[in-house]
């Protein structure tokens, strides 16, 4: 009986030095039969009070006999529990405890043996790691880029926010698989290049996204152990869609401004030539009787002429190489000649139904870019309306606006199709640029985009209505100006003149065409020409007499000197002399360059003899009748 009381001491002393709190169990009743020193400690019980406990007095993991029954159900088929729970303290406060359970057999009694591990100072680790793991991926969420950590075997073991939001949760999967569904590394793959050779890699490539291919820039990097030795990799992956978006558009302004410098050069040539043929022609119906049935084929040829000259003018406009000029515009005429050409050029499975009003009052505007808006607003509604086809209707009337007092005219053009349709979601975005539904190749998203620029810069108002499968249709206001409309009737009810000038020009070309025509017809009209083909030579000639001259007339480019350079040189000697500065294409610097050089007046190749004749008139101020002056 000594022996077995000292070994009773000694256990019971071995247990009170633990630093976990011990617990002898009743399985029955759930009633503490012994509880160590730190058992005590930890709840701060005394031991008798301890004794007098349950565990479902104190215990979080089994709170009724319930709980607890289930508890031992679950020790009995496992042999053993192991699980973390909180234990109550006398105070009412909760200590974390990591509780190991297991039964235990004496005398043919069973009992639980519990020990409870204090684990609020590992609580409190983990609790630091988290928070320190939160701000790294808030950090590595705030570069917004997608980041993956992977393994020698390109598992994924980690992704951060953005990456699963983009792609996905995948970790615990092959990057391949995953990602591009192949069963092997993917070729180029920079992540195998890093674990090779412990460098840094950087590649550009292409993904589906939906609907859509974004594009996106790959690095990766080596992710070493303490020792050095590279255990896997990180591999960070950025969306550069809107830099590639970006550089298509510049290598897109660039081509433009690359047509705009062709489209220059081209329209100096080509106006030279306009203004050849059509001052020849004008001055072979002068010479013509009334009755000749030449007359009418030759005004053909100036129609077609002026047609051409147009046409370049427009080329210029689109490649930003003139500058806009506006003027009174009947719309109905620049409507019909829309609807001309697209009955000419829509397949017959397209029906153009056209309503204009031939009496509406001018808008004041350029209508080169109103031919473009009609234009754009037609394609738009037949490409709507492909591969089945449908019905277009452009309507143009004037209406009154009645929010306005007094109440304002305007001129009103609806276009209409009874194509696909749009939703409030693509109705949002038709009028951005670059923005498309159109499949590839078939529009560059710019087309209703300038349709709305068009409509601002002339003070107008667009309306759009459209649903899926309803069609669509486009309703545009501009502001009537019946004031300009009486100015042009009675300017056009003005005589031309056409003859009776007597001023001594100077004109200057490098074209020997232009050169022979202005000397024929400006000396039909009575005026005394010395014709140049050298800028320098034409200001020598000046230079010897400036007093013999009325006017001098030069083109802009020109080889040695341009024309703003000889005018400079002649208003030197000069002021008060009319210069008509004549050129084939002229921007706003042009324009400005001319201006403060002091030149009268900027004008447009090619010009007809009847406008050239009344500018003259102008500039000169003088009656058709004035006298010849004194060489």
């Amino acid at each position: 009986m000594a022996r077995l009381s000292i070994d009773q001491n000694l256990l019971e002393t071995l247990i009170n030095q633990s630093n976990d709190a011990v617990f002898v169990v009743d399985p029955a009743t759930a009633s503490i039969l012994y509880g160590n020193d730190k058992a005590c400690a930890n709840l701060a019980y005394t031991r008798e009070e301890l004794l007098r406990l349950r565990v479902t007095d104190f215990s979080e993991a089994a709170p009724d006999a319930s709980a607890w029954q289930q508890q031992v159900e679950g020790m009995r088929r496992e042999g053993r529990a192991l699980f973390e729970t909180h234990q109550r303290r006398r105070d009412g406060s909760w200590l974390p405890v990591e509780v190991s359970a297991r039964f235990l057999m004496l005398d043919g009694q069973e009992f639980i043996v519990s020990v409870a591990r204090d684990i609020t100072e590992r609580k409190k680790a983990e609790a630091a790691l988290r928070e320190e793991k939160n701000k790294l991926e808030a950090v590595i969420s705030a570069l917004g880029d997608g980041l993956t950590v992977q393994d020698t075997e390109y598992r994924i073991l980690y992704q951060n926010a953005v990456h699963r939001e983009k792609q996905g949760d995948h970790v615990g999967e092959y990057c391949y698989r995953a990602y591009q569904h192949r069963e092997s590394i993917c070729p180029g793959c920079v992540l195998q290049k890093s674990l090779a050779d412990g460098q840094i890699h950087r590649r550009e490539t292409a993904a589906r996204s939906g609907d859509r291919v974004i594009h996106l820039e790959v690095s990766s990097s080596p992710l070493r152990d303490a020792a050095g030795t590279i255990v896997g990799g990180i591999e960070v992956v950025r969306d550069i869609t809107p830099q590639k978006e970006l550089e298509l558009q510049l290598r897109h302004a660039q081509k433009m401004e690359a047509i705009g410098t062709l489209a220059g050069g081209v329209a100096h040539d080509f106006n030279n030539i306009l203004f050849a043929m059509l001052g020849n022609t004008e001055m072979a119906i002068n010479r013509l009787a009334l009755d000749d049935s030449a007359r009418p084929l030759l005004a053909e040829v100036v129609r077609a002429g002026k047609r051409a000259a147009e046409l370049v003018r427009q080329i210029l406009t689109f490649s930003q190489k003139a500058e806009q000029e506006l003027r009174p515009v009947a719309l109905q005429e620049v409507v019909q000649e829309v609807v001309r050409l697209l009955r000419a050029t829509l397949p017959p499975t397209i029906e153009i139904r056209a309503q204009i009003a031939a009496d509406c009052d001018p808008v004041f505007g350029d209508a080169t870019q109103l031919h473009q808006l009609v234009m754009n607003l037609a394609i738009n509604g037949y490409h709507a309306m492909q591969p089945e086809g449908g019905r277009l209707e452009i309507v143009l009337d004037e209406v009154a606006g009645e929010e306005q007092t007094p109440p304002r005219r305007w001129v009103r053009l609806r276009v209409a199709d009874t194509g696909h349709g749009m939703d409030e979601a693509t109705l949002e975005r038709i009028f951005e640029p670059y923005f498309t539904t159109k499949g590839a190749g078939r529009g560059t998203g710019l087309g209703l985009a300038l349709v709305h620029g068009i409509v601002k810069a002339h003070q107008g108002q667009i309306q759009v209505k459209s649903a899926p499968g309803a069609g669509t249709t486009f309703e545009i206001r501009f502001p009537a100006h019946r004031e300009i409309a009486a100015a042009a009737k009675e300017a056009g009810e003005a005589p031309a003149p056409l003859c009776g000038l007597a001023a001594r020009v100077l004109f200057v070309d490098d074209e020997e065409m232009l050169l022979r025509l202005a000397q024929v017809a400006l000396g039909e009209l009575g005026c005394t020409v010395t014709a140049a083909s050298n800028p320098l030579e034409a200001f020598a000639l000046f230079a010897a007499a400036p007093e013999n001259f009325d006017l001098m007339i030069t083109d802009q480019a020109m080889p040695r000197l341009s024309g703003v350079e000889l005018a400079r040189k002649v208003l030197a000697l000069r002021p008060d002399l009319p210069v008509i500065l004549c050129t084939g294409f002229a921007d706003a610097t042009a324009i400005q360059a001319a201006k403060e050089a002091g030149i009268t007046t900027v004008v447009m190749k090619p010009l007809t003899l009847g406008e050239l004749s009344r500018l003259i008139h102008q500039l000169l101020a003088v009656p058709a009748t004035r006298s010849r002056a004194p060489q």
